[in-house]
């Protein structure tokens, strides 16, 4: 008992140290300029507001930002051929995209997912925050649209 004690112990010390840093204040410290500066040119309410996922299913190397008064897309690089783009749109009078397949997510939203030659497209609309999320997830076709789904589930 004492030696899987021990085991799970030292799994937990893994996982947090190994766990990724994507919290606004995180990305904000660790790409001052290509996320922090064009993202604090937006309201504090907008950048609360910003779709940003706790985790990704990739070792994340590099985030880019930018912003406007309508919207903020955020490109999060890995050194693998997976890429993630979060675009936060703040007018959501824009009209969602149709999509055939349509899931729900952990926020009780329900995203319309397309698959796409290189990437899968999610798209819903957070009525507690009254915006629209566009998610475009690139990797490895394997597994692609659960991918995309995780970390949509994430934001």
């Amino acid at each position: 008992m004492r030696k899987h004690t021990l085991f799970f112990i030292i799994l937990l010390f893994l996982a947090a140290c190994s766990s990724q840093s994507l919290s606004f204040q995180d990305l904000k410290e660790a790409y001052p300029d290509t996320f922090a500066e064009p993202v604090e040119s937006l309201s504090e309410e907008k950048q609360e507001k910003v779709g940003l996922p706790d985790d990704l299913p990739f070792e994340v190397t590099n985030v880019q930002a930018e912003a406007t008064e309508q919207e903020v897309m955020v490109h999060y690089q890995s050194e693998s051929e997976e890429e993630l783009t979060v675009k936060t749109l703040y007018a959501p009078e824009n009209i969602l995209q149709d999509s055939e397949l349509q899931i729900p997510l952990n926020s009780g939203s329900v995203a319309g997912v397309q698959e796409k030659e290189d990437y899968v497209f999610v798209e819903w609309y957070e009525s507690d925050l009254d915006v629209i999320y566009q998610l475009q997830y690139y990797g490895s076709t394997e597994e692609r649209a659960e991918k995309a789904l995780e970390a949509a589930n994430a934001i």
